[in-house]
């Protein structure tokens, strides 16, 4: 009786697992730009680009930067400003659960098509391989396309079920681990950042553990202290799982009383300052 109870639960969790379709190979019709189009184009998007902590700034270059993908022909880089972009716009500018996975679907998208601009890698997909099987095909180049498929696909697949989230998470921690191991400075130490969010949630028959948690945060600030997500990440995840009303106020703090750092990440680390001012007003609820 017991077994069969199992069996029909796990058959409810498996057929309640979201469905998405690949963006590999996901084709648009081609535009066509003239050199001085295409120059104005590309200045105006990284212009907006610079301002993408303000949401309308940001879905203007997403918009400008998907003519401009379109018209190189999927261009690598443009690819992942589009991954990482839309990444952003659903963790820093939406509050709607149904529009943040929306737009992480739509960034896990370019991240694939970013890492199928790699013919060894595209062939393997095409044959209908196994994504993990096949990413020592890729190479420190796809480090910024696997880093930002990995977390766009994880927080959609977070937020679509228990079943949607077993269903990728091989996937997901398979690419966290080879950006880790080609690249573990990439974005600010973000593989350790990954991890130490990764064994801080997860349950201890699933890898969580809070020593390694632990030691993964520090790694992330080590690499990159001007960072200040990594400390947002660490007082919401860690302390509030430890029960560490101390370590929960201080990295906060510590956030809003930090500089912006450089230029490169003052968008980020003004949205990072506007969630550490959020989560000390929610302090009473978590402890």
């Amino acid at each position: 009786m017991k077994k069969l109870c199992y069996t029909l639960i796990l058959g409810l969790v498996l057929t309640s697992c979201a469905s998405r379709t690949e963006g590999w190979f996901k084709t648009s019709d081609r535009i066509k730009l003239s050199k001085k189009e295409f120059s104005a184009l590309d200045k105006k998007a990284e212009a907006l680009w610079l301002k993408r902590d303000d949401k309308a700034s940001l879905e203007q270059a997403l918009e400008t930067y998907k003519k401009l993908s379109l018209a190189t022909q999927d261009n690598f880089d443009y690819l992942v400003r589009l991954t990482r972009g839309y990444y952003f716009l659903a963790d820093a500018h939406y509050d709607e659960v149904d529009l943040k996975k929306k737009y992480w679907e739509i960034g896990t998208s370019y991240g694939e098509k970013a890492m199928a601009t790699n013919k060894n890698f595209a062939k393997a997909m095409k044959d209908g391989e196994k994504i993990e099987d096949h990413l020592d095909k890729l190479g420190k180049r796809e480090v910024p396309a696997m880093y930002w498929t990995a977390s766009n696909l994880g927080k959609w697949a977070k937020n679509s079920g228990i079943a949607t989230t077993l269903k990728y998470k091989n996937r997901i921690r398979t690419l966290v681990e080879t950006v880790k191991k080609l690249d573990p400075n990439y974005f600010y130490g973000a593989a350790y950042r990954y991890f130490g969010a990764y064994y801080a949630v997860a349950p201890g028959f699933a890898g969580g553990d809070m020593n390694k948690s632990k030691k993964s945060f520090a790694q992330a600030i080590k690499i990159a202290p001007e960072y200040l997500g990594t400390y947002v990440l660490y007082a919401d995840l860690y302390a509030v799982k430890e029960g560490d009303k101390d370590l929960f106020k201080s990295q906060l703090n510590k956030v809003l009383k930090a500089k912006l750092g450089p230029k490169a990440l003052h968008p980020e680390n003004r949205v990072e300052k506007k969630k550490a001012e959020k989560l000390l007003s929610q302090m009473n609820d978590k402890f």
